[in-house]
């Protein structure tokens, strides 16, 4: 029963990241139309990203049923940010070789799996949840 629950939660994590991905990859294209920097495009691309994927998270992936969503948002802030900056460095060493739009793709795909571990073993443990 564990793992059909792990398995469940695993897929649904993967519908948000496929939003998330949709929703930061088109915000970088826009950045970088207007001009952005790459560095500048690629945080705040991110960040968008980083707000739907706390709610998304917090309700439907981990079902979270902390009164204290303040410090859980908190909890998961940092963990995003660590993750998109171990990101970031995979994308800048992937530009050193690779044109931009696929350095960018390949640093998307650092980015969830770090970020699936985070969130599952610290922002919402489930013994947290009691």
């Amino acid at each position: 029963m564990q793992i059909r629950q792990e398995a469940k939660q695993a897929v649904r994590y993967g519908a948000v990241g496929v939003l998330n991905t949709v929703i930061t990859a088109v915000v970088y294209y826009l950045l970088r139309k207007i001009d952005f920097s790459v560095d500048g495009a690629n945080l705040i691309s991110y960040e968008a990203g980083f707000l739907n994927s706390y709610v998304w998270n917090r309700l439907w992936v981990f079902q979270s049923h902390q009164h204290d969503w303040q410090k859980e948002g908190v909890v998961f802030w940092i963990g995003a940010h660590i993750c998109w900056a171990l990101q970031w460095l995979a994308f800048r060493l992937f530009l050193l070789f690779l044109p931009e739009a696929w350095a960018y793709g390949l640093g998307m795909c650092v980015y969830p799996v770090l970020n699936y571990l985070f969130n599952r073993f610290v922002t919402f443990q489930k013994n947290k949840n009691a």
